[in-house]
């Protein structure tokens, strides 16, 4: 047998996906057979009434005119919503369509070799909705991947992964990255910085959807090319800059002139349309670059902190014991612990700064627990985020066996990123 790590993109309009198998170096971004000359796989699936089966991808553009059956569009666009699409007989929602449709791009991929095992996945999605990533939780689950052995992420997050398991020399100043997609351009660039021995990256993105347009690319490509050199000229005065990435529909070699003369002056220079899949790809083997290594990644939508308790003092210093781990994005800010509470109904929580280290306190009072001997009140704390700016502590009174049963009791305390980010 052999083990793949799986990495996949999920965008609106297509997928992509790259694998390691587990002596690759390098990933392999993943084609369908019907169709070698690109990696981005359409998000359209087509229901043949003749095999009573399911086409997806590229596969759907041959088979739709060979066989009696239904085409399904704009799948991820409908996730969530109560549109429904009836098939031979059976009701779907789009929900359970796109299950089925990155269920059967893996499963394709998978059956090309009977050796192929899925060991790990890592889905990076072009935008977060609370209904994809149930979806995805789904998938995790239809191939009895642990859930250390799956992980979502944005495409910052994919940019990073994929920079950071370059060579060391692409990277000694800043990185950026234009992606030119069906919205417009935006512009990433990722900065490092030291604080003692811990190595710090800011990863920013600007929007530059109203200088440079995706409609532009249809005009005067000549007037498209100039505006994006003078553009990039101003970006790459602002830092030093190692290397530039350019990823996007919108990219091709055949408009761009002047601005890749201004790219190129003393940089290297990258362009292709696998980058986020191939990030994930890294992850998927690698784990996470900075879980590791004593480095911090700081991103718009993750969580600047760790949140812990407090479970007693050291030279005068409060000892953070985690429940949550930040650096990450919001909705993958989770975790959960169980205490025993010592003759009291106070529980001291932590909110440790990724950069700093420094840590801000908080108090919080139980009320109405029934009166235990010391170490036998159970008490189970998770960690939640509704959103970037929001999240809560969940005390639940777990009991202590039979001697002290469980009052179901559940304590909720909110709070603000705004307020504990002061």
């Amino acid at each position: 047998m052999m083990d793949i790590f799986l990495g996949l993109d999920l965008c609106r309009k297509n997928v992509q996906m790259s694998y390691f198998e587990e002596d690759q170096d390098e990933p392999t971004s993943i084609y369908q057979l019907n169709n070698t000359e690109t990696y981005q796989l359409p998000n359209v699936m087509f229901y043949s009434k003749d095999e009573k089966k399911w086409y997806v991808g590229n596969q759907v553009s041959t088979v739709r005119f060979q066989q009696d059956g239904q085409i399904v569009e704009d799948i991820v666009a409908n996730v969530g919503s109560d549109k429904h699409v009836t098939v031979e007989g059976g009701v779907y929602t789009y929900d359970a369509l796109l299950l089925i449709l990155l269920k059967t791009h893996i499963e394709e991929f998978l059956s090309r070799s009977d050796d192929y095992v899925l060991k790990r996945l890592t889905v990076t999605l072009e935008e977060y909705t609370p209904k994809v990533y149930q979806v995805l939780g789904k998938l995790r689950k239809e191939f009895g991947l642990a859930e250390d052995a799956f992980y979502i992420m944005s495409h910052e997050n994919a940019f990073f992964q994929y920079v950071m398991n370059q060579d060391e020399r692409l990277r000694t100043n800043s990185v950026a990255m234009f992606e030119y997609g069906a919205e417009g351009m935006e512009y990433y660039r990722i900065d490092k910085k030291h604080q003692g021995n811990t190595r710090i990256f800011y990863l920013g993105k600007e929007n530059l959807k109203e200088e440079l347009s995706y409609g532009m690319l249809f005009e005067d490509v000549e007037s498209l090319d100039r505006k994006f050199a003078e553009i990039a000229k101003k970006k790459m005065r602002e830092t030093y800059i190692s290397t530039v990435y350019l990823t996007g529909v919108g990219f091709t070699d055949k408009w761009i002139a002047e601005s890749q003369k201004v790219l190129c002056d003393g940089r290297r220079v990258f362009m292709g349309q696998n980058l986020y899949t191939k990030g994930a790809c890294y992850h998927a083997k690698y784990g996470a670059y900075e879980a590791e290594r004593d480095c911090v990644l700081c991103t718009e939508g993750s969580i600047p902190f760790d949140i812990g308790v407090c479970i007693g003092e050291t030279e005068g210093r409060n000892q953070f014991y985690p429940i949550a781990i930040g650096g990450r994005e919001w909705y993958n800010m989770k975790g959960q612990v169980t205490l025993f509470l010592d003759d009291t109904n106070r529980i001291e929580m932590l909110y440790r700064d990724k950069v700093s280290k420094e840590m801000q306190r908080e108090i919080i009072e139980i009320h109405g627990l029934p009166k235990r001997p010391p170490k036998t009140t159970k008490i189970s704390l998770e960690v939640e985020l509704t959103d970037e700016r929001v999240g809560a502590i969940v005390i639940r009174d777990v009991g202590f066996g039979r001697i002290y049963p469980t009052t179901n009791k559940i304590y909720r305390k909110d709070f603000s990123i705004g307020h504990i980010e002061g």
